[in-house]
């Protein structure tokens, strides 16, 4: 290949089940690929071989950011992709890839991120260069973010976007055991750094899953107090009010105050409004419910621009459109009702329950009675 050398670097252990998806989406794209092994008892040390990666050894101490680090310093590339083993890549123009990369000005260039299937992409610092004072930080949700701020703010570095495109798969299944690893990690990360709101965040969703929802829902009121007492707030701040009110919806509480303050303060945020909107229909209100819904209809979640977080794409379109129905349905608004279950059911043909729902809006509709 030519223009930029370029690596993609990995860490794994007992990937066997993802590897090779991984290393097969990267061929022809990278000049060179390096998998740092932490430990494996399975085969992925065999598969990476065979696939042409080089693979080194490294002593897992309970620390993603050193075994990243590990991968920066194995590297052989100017410029680093880095990538994990339930990850593919999806998009990728070498040619304009090059180009990006053969700007001095640029320290990284961000990809196309879809952290799950069904679920909207967002813009994460994937590709940058191998330099020593850009190095991974954290025991667990490592990131690259305070070295590339502290770089960019002498305003000699930039950051652009490429078109890459990443999908993730590893959050499909049983996630017990990634809980039961995270967890330790996470409260020592939490212990070293009080403050930050997203391991909080990522605390309570572990806590959850292994079915302590009063810790979980005392790790996210932790995080809502931390943002609550800031002056600003990043988009990825809005994640503990939508996890809150998640809980508190299922457990048939009120999830008044959370979702006011989180769609208050992240009015964007396409998910809260999704969660104040079903708040809204339990709760009776239709007709303060349905502005919302309309809101969310509109968007369309295949084609909505990569920001900072992703979306659950289903809460956009069909699912939406279906929620107006049942909202007009409950107020007597029949001929609207079947309207907006034709078009949820025009949207996803092959779902029978919304075809089934607008059968009924249409009879109730033409029923004598309807008048």
């Amino acid at each position: 290949m030519g223009g930029t050398l370029l690596s993609a670097a990995l860490i794994v252990r007992d990937e066997e089940r993802f590897l090779e998806g991984c290393l097969r989406s990267l061929k022809d794209h990278v000049d060179d690929i390096v998998v740092v092994d932490t430990g494996s008892t399975d085969r992925s040390r065999d598969i990476a071989r065979d696939l042409g990666a080089r693979v080194l050894g490294h002593v897992w101490a309970g620390d993603f950011a050193a075994a990243r680090n590990a991968s920066i310093d194995g590297a052989r590339g100017e410029w680093i992709l880095y990538i994990d083993a339930d990850e593919r890549v999806v998009e990728f123009d070498r040619r304009v890839v090059d180009t990006l990369l053969a700007s001095p000005r640029h320290v990284c260039q961000t990809v196309l991120f879809r952290p799950a299937v069904g679920y909207t992409r967002y813009r994460e610092y994937r590709l940058f260069r191998k330099r020593p004072d850009l190095r991974f930080r954290g025991v667990i949700h490592e990131s690259l973010v305070p070295d590339l701020e502290s770089l960019c703010a002498g305003r000699r570095w930039r950051i652009g976007d490429s078109p890459v495109a990443i999908d993730h798969l590893g959050y499909e299944g049983d996630l017990r055991r990634k809980h039961l690893r995270n967890l330790p990690l996470l409260e020592a990360r939490l212990d070293q750094d009080p403050q930050h709101v997203y391991c909080w965040d990522q605390l309570g969703l572990t806590r959850r899953g292994l079915g302590d929802e009063p810790g979980a829902e005392q790790a996210w009121r932790r995080a809502i107090a931390i943002v609550g007492a800031r002056r600003t707030a990043r988009p990825l701040d809005s994640l503990p009010y939508l996890h809150l009110a998640d809980l508190l919806l299922a457990q048939k509480r009120d999830a008044g105050a959370a979702l006011g303050e989180g769609c208050r303060r992240f009015p964007e945020n396409h998910s809260l409004t999704w969660l104040r909107a079903r708040q809204l229909l339990e709760a009776g209100d239709c007709g303060a419910a349905m502005p919302l819904f309309a809101r969310l209809a509109a968007i369309d979640g295949a084609s909505l621009g990569a920001g900072p977080i992703a979306f659950d794409a289903s809460i956009f379109g069909p699912q939406a459109h279906a929620a107006l129905g049942l909202c007009a349905f409950r107020l007597g608004r029949l001929a609207d009702s079947c309207a907006h279950y034709a078009r949820a059911a025009a949207l996803a043909p092959n779902d029978l329950e919304l075809r089934a729902k607008h059968a009924v809006a249409a009879m109730r509709a033409r029923a004598p009675t309807a008048a």
